[in-house]
């Protein structure tokens, strides 16, 4: 006695006690009900949609009275079609595996709609057989038959050109998706190929301008490495992204205007005009840095008495407007931005058209000043962090 109390205890408490008794845990219990849901949902759709279709077929006939005999036999004949619409979506599955020619898959499902529109009737009539008063029955009254059979044979074509219309549609949706990514890719790639062209071109104008330091000043010039280097690595955090914040983008340009005012003391003051609300907006990242070096080098650096410059921005409505302003030399006199051969311009140029193409679209402007000086007027879409 005692053997089998330590044996139905050991039995008992036992891994596969419960799965012995046909038991099952919570967690078990509900992923069986989670994949009976998932079976039961399509067969539940199929009868739903063709319940409508019965619906839609029967009404007319409802114009004049109504005869609970024919409503019934509309809604029998939707229902038939609920119960071989499985078979159809397989076949049609196979079909469009094995054949990639529309023309041979519509030629198949031609031979294929006359036995399923023969099943359709007959399995309709067996359905209808218990009720006399449906005397249109194709098993009562073989003269309806083909009347069911040409009804069914509409209808068959009618589900396939319609399942094909959505394949298709699916397909070109598909392919149109796969397109939009390959063209962003592409914008993508195109623009990280201008931020490359523009970062040697602003490196070795620093460097230039350390070294002329170099020998006059090596602690100005130990300072200006420093803040080029904290530039470079905040450049690095951002080398992935195509925008940033703004407040993102100031941070890099702090860095370098610590440059210039390191080489240029108080001749040269750049100050910073930005509304809180516009730190979140999203621009293209290092953007401002050549637009403040050419105000520096071709406005201010030839003039003894320096000058000032002026970065500002603010959005109104669902557009973003910058400015980036100096009164400094000017422009030549018979400067056009389209001929300019800068390629500080000439890259963030085409940065902007890259990435604000239609229907958003931008502007991005230079021109002379009043009294003196340059103005660099730039307009982009509105776009917040996380948008």
């Amino acid at each position: 006695m005692m053997h089998m109390n330590r044996a139905l205890h050991k039995f008992a408490s036992g891994p596969d006690f419960s799965s012995q008794l046909g038991i099952l845990s919570a967690p078990e219990g509900a992923s069986r009900i989670k994949t009976w849901r998932a079976k039961l949902m399509p067969a539940i759709l199929i009868f739903l949609l063709w319940t409508v279709v019965g619906v839609f077929i029967a009404v007319p006939d409802m114009v004049d009275g109504f005869r609970w005999s024919e409503t019934i036999s509309k809604f029998v004949e939707a229902w038939t079609w609920a119960l071989l619409t499985p078979a159809i979506l397989l076949v049609d599955r196979k079909l469009t595996l094995a054949y990639q020619s529309i023309v041979r898959v519509a030629a198949i499902h031609l031979v294929l709609s006359v036995p399923f529109s023969l099943i359709h009737a007959y399995l309709a009539g067996l359905i209808l057989y218990p009720i006399p008063n449906i005397y249109w029955n194709p098993i009562r009254n073989t003269e309806y038959a083909i009347y069911f059979y040409l009804g069914g044979w509409g209808t068959y074509c009618y589900i396939i050109g319609t399942l094909q219309a959505f394949k298709y549609y699916n397909r070109f949706m598909n392919s149109q998706i796969e397109l939009a990514r390959v063209e962003k890719r592409l914008v993508e790639s195109h623009l990280n190929a201008l931020r490359l062209q523009l970062e040697p071109h602003f490196l070795f104008n620093t460097l230039n301008a350390i070294s002329s330091e170099l020998a006059a000043s090596p602690e100005l010039a130990r300072d200006m490495i420093e803040d080029l280097g904290a530039l470079l690595r905040r450049s690095l955090e951002c080398q992935g992204s195509t925008e940033i914040t703004l407040a993102q983008e100031l941070a890099l340009l702090d860095h370098y205007i610590a440059i210039q005012k390191l080489r240029f003391g108080e001749r040269i003051d750049i100050q910073i005009k930005v509304s809180s609300a516009a730190l979140s907006a999203m621009v293209p990242s290092m953007f401002l840095q050549p637009l403040v070096e050419n105000a520096v080098r071709h406005g201010l650096e030839g003039r003894m008495s320096g000058g000032e410059i002026v970065v500002s921005a603010r959005h109104i409505g669902s557009q973003l407007y910058i400015k980036v302003l100096d009164d400094g030399v000017g422009l030549p006199t018979h400067w056009r931005m389209e001929t300019s051969e800068g390629l500080g311009i000439r890259v963030t140029r085409e940065r902007f058209q890259a990435l604000y193409a239609e229907p958003e679209g931008h502007d991005f402007t230079i021109s002379r000043r009043r009294g003196g000086g340059t103005e660099v007027a730039i307009r982009i879409p509105l776009h917040r962090t996380g948008a």
